[in-house]
């Protein structure tokens, strides 16, 4: 419950208060809505909104207007929140992000029981409470989707656009040689300066990436086997040295022999000892001392 807790009074990403992101939400949350109640007319709204007496072309028209007016609750909702944000003393979390979203389904379904009541639609005699809770039904059907694949895909642009600037920083950076890690589907998921990274795990489908970050050994967990990274890393120094292990060989500090068996150190503390195949050893004591 503690780590719910946690996540809930996190900062909000800033990526879902920028202005562009806002007006994005506003607009697709418009459309979904428009394009949803006209193809499934969920809750019988045809006949809530137009008592079945309008055409195709009328309910979109009559639809269109409805969902635009009720946007206008949210577009006017996002403009405060982005104000309110840009403040120093006003910190937006995850849960404020929530209540935030909930009150709008509050208003947006306060707005069509007090249009419903006006226009009569439903019928006079109907209790407004009953109305509200119809319109509150309707309101969170329709627009909990958009809401939920407009958050998905902001976050998907936001982390498409920062693994973008890191491998421009990279290749940028000329004094510093990078590893990229790409997994079965050739998604690019890890990149590592070449003198942090010390080796790499196999296990059945998958591998464990060993690297330095901030002096502290880290793990990154990818699916693929050791057979397709060799591939990969074909034209660098990071070499097969087992049948569950490859090694950079720029970070081997001591090359060790135990009667038959060879291993590897690399001389950080609770980093294991490598070991060597027969398979593998010729190679890999030819990179490491080259004869001529």
């Amino acid at each position: 419950m503690a780590d719910y807790s946690s996540i809930l009074f996190q900062k909000l990403p800033k990526y879902l208060l920028t202005k562009q992101n806002q007006l994005m939400m506003v607009l697709f949350v418009s459309l979904f809505a428009v394009v949803f109640i006209n193809i499934f007319k969920p809750f019988g709204s045809e006949d809530w909104m137009t008592k079945g007496k309008f055409t195709s072309t009328q309910y979109l028209a009559w639809s269109t207007i409805l969902v635009c007016m009720g946007m206008s609750i949210v577009a006017i909702s996002r403009v405060i929140m982005y104000h309110y944000s840009k403040k120093p003393t006003h910190k937006i979390t995850i849960l404020k992000y929530i209540c935030w979203i909930i009150i709008e389904l509050l208003l947006l379904s306060a707005a069509f029981t007090i249009l419903a009541l006006i226009t009569s639609y439903g019928g006079a005699t109907r209790d407004p409470l009953e109305i509200y809770k119809n319109a509150m039904e309707n309101t969170v059907f329709i627009l909990f989707i958009p809401y939920l694949i407009g958050i998905m895909y902001l976050s998907y642009q936001d982390k498409s656009a920062k693994l973008r600037t890191i491998m421009e920083e990279n290749i940028g950076n000329k004094s510093t040689s990078f590893i990229a890690f790409r997994d079965e589907r050739g998604v690019l998921r890890l990149t590592v300066a070449k003198e942090n990274l010390l080796y790499i795990e196999s296990a059945d489908n998958y591998i464990s990436i060993w690297y330095l970050k901030n002096n502290q050994l880290k793990k990154q967990l990818l699916r693929m086997t050791l057979k397709e990274l060799s591939v990969q890393l074909g034209e660098t120094n990071v070499v097969r040295c087992h049948r569950s292990f490859m090694v950079n060989l720029d970070q081997v500090k001591v090359l060790r022999r135990e009667k038959e068996n060879m291993f590897i150190e690399l001389g950080y503390q609770g980093v294991q000892e490598i070991p060597i195949s027969k398979t593998y050893g010729e190679e890999v004591l030819r990179r490491i001392i080259p004869i001529e």
